[in-house]
């Protein structure tokens, strides 16, 4: 048995007085000396602070008051009610910590192998497991089942809706990186919502848009423009109101990695300019022009629009982003590139890769006329007639921003094509022996038949 005299105060010990001498680094680095009881008392602290109930005051003790009051006004010379006290409402915690996960996340482990370079301004590795986490976080958001919650909505309904959006962005100019944040915010905000009504749905549209363009635009359209592009239909108060209603819902989580974004680092790393830059990497010298972009923009616009037409359709609910980004690089490249820059495997991109396969068939039919009359009023021209120094040191990149605007290339008749081609594919599938009655599908002419124009890619000539 102890005696009474050799237990250790639990709680006034806890409690000093703050010295001249003090400061930040004593404070946050206590002494290698400390004694062993001090330590059993400062356990015996954190186990009496899960166990006692959290009240409203600073302390709960029977000196609590007094030794509190005194302390503070020694310490900091405020009046009370400005101070912050040590314990808050569960509630308030539960909402703090989730603040803290997402503003100061912990770097988690990720199977995928890192293809980024040696940066000088942050550790690579880090910066891709942080990329990975919040791609699957946010994929986890996004459920691919989200029309079973709105019986008064349908897949075509979503089409039309992102169709028009990226009509409005174009007229305005706005980036691609503000319609993939658009779509994100309308998918996400459904699959957290039920019964939302269809008349409804251009309101959260346009205002998911107003978000998404204050968050990316240096220059956002104002908000009489996006209640003036709904032709009376939703009001400026109508989108301010949606606009709390939609960031309370999201959780304020407005940052996350888009096919965009993925699609941009993924051809970033596959340019030719990277060659010289993996050398020195070898040398351990890190890649200062790794942040200027290098690929094709004509390639990269080409890529874009495969991954637009994709995300009309809802099937696009079931894959990450990252894994959306991969297998349009390996349908207009090569599964050996697609696979090297994302570091996924051949499992994780499979069943992508099967599905995207008719929306690719319409864009080689269709989209590569469009795509090269958008683009050649903009990023060829400026290629040509730029002669900056920053050419001179980095003759890859790409110095004209045309590339990033959004453009409607794609449309609603595209995905009806790619849809009747996605039906003819699983009805092949499900029986065999109708392959020969669908004229629309050309299977591999026998190897006797074969001819070098038979293993041309469309797209090859304009990937430079």
């Amino acid at each position: 048995m102890h005696r009474e005299s050799d237990r250790q105060p639990a709680r006034l010990s806890l409690k000093r007085k703050r010295t001249v001498s003090d400061n930040a680094d004593t404070e946050n680095n206590p002494s290698a000396q400390e004694s062993g009881a001090q330590q059993s008392a400062n356990q015996s602290w954190i186990l009496a602070n899960e166990v006692v109930p959290e009240t409203d005051t600073c302390s709960s003790g029977p000196l609590s008051d007094s030794i509190f009051s005194s302390e503070l006004e020694s310490d900091i010379d405020c009046p009370r009610e400005h101070t912050t006290p040590m314990s808050v409402p569960s509630s308030w915690s539960h909402y703090y910590f989730r603040f803290r996960e997402m503003v100061c996340p912990l770097t988690p482990f990720s199977d995928r192998l890192s293809p980024l370079p040696t940066l000088k301004w942050a550790n690579a590795q880090e910066v891709w497991e942080i990329m990975c986490h919040k791609d699957e976080i946010f994929s986890q958001e996004r459920d691919e089942n989200l029309f079973s919650k709105h019986p008064g909505l349908q897949p075509r309904m979503r089409a039309i809706l992102l169709d028009w959006l990226i009509e409005v962005c174009e007229v305005y100019k706005m980036h691609r990186e503000t319609y993939h944040l658009t779509m994100d915010f309308i998918d996400r905000y459904l699959s957290h919502k039920r019964d939302i009504p269809k008349q409804h749905l251009q309101l959260i549209g346009i205002t998911c848009l107003f978000i998404a363009a204050k968050v990316e635009e240096i220059y956002p359209p104002k908000i009489a423009e996006f209640a003036f592009v709904t032709d009376g239909a939703c009001s400026e108060n109508e989108i301010l109101d949606m606009e709390l209603v939609i960031l309370k819902t999201l959780n304020w989580n407005l940052s996350p990695v888009t096919v965009n974004c993925w699609l941009s680092m993924y051809m970033q790393l596959c340019c030719d300019g990277r060659k010289r830059a993996r050398r020195a990497e070898c040398l351990g010298q890190p890649d200062p022009s790794f942040i200027f972009p290098q690929y094709s923009g004509l390639a990269f616009v080409q890529t874009a629009q495969l991954v637009d037409l994709c995300m009309l359709d809802e099937g696009s609910l079931k894959f990450a982003y990252s894994i959306l980004a991969a297998t349009a690089l390996y349908h207009m490249f090569s599964r050996e590139l697609s696979l090297f820059v994302s570091g996924l495997q051949w499992r994780d991109i499979a069943n992508c890769v099967k599905w995207m396969a008719a929306f690719v068939y319409v864009i080689r039919e269709e989209g590569q006329t469009q795509v090269t009359a958008a683009v050649r009023q903009g990023t060829a021209t400026s290629d040509a007639n730029t002669g900056s120094g920053l050419l001179k040191s980095m003759p890859h990149v790409v110095v004209d921003d045309s590339h990033n605007i959004q453009t409607h290339t794609v449309d609603l008749q595209m995905l009806d094509k790619a849809k009747t081609r996605e039906s003819q594919i699983a009805s092949i599938e499900e029986s065999p022996s109708a392959a020969a009655a669908a004229p629309g599908l050309l299977t591999p002419p026998p190897s006797s038949r074969k001819s070098i124009s038979d293993h041309k890619v469309t797209l090859a000539g304009s990937l430079s």
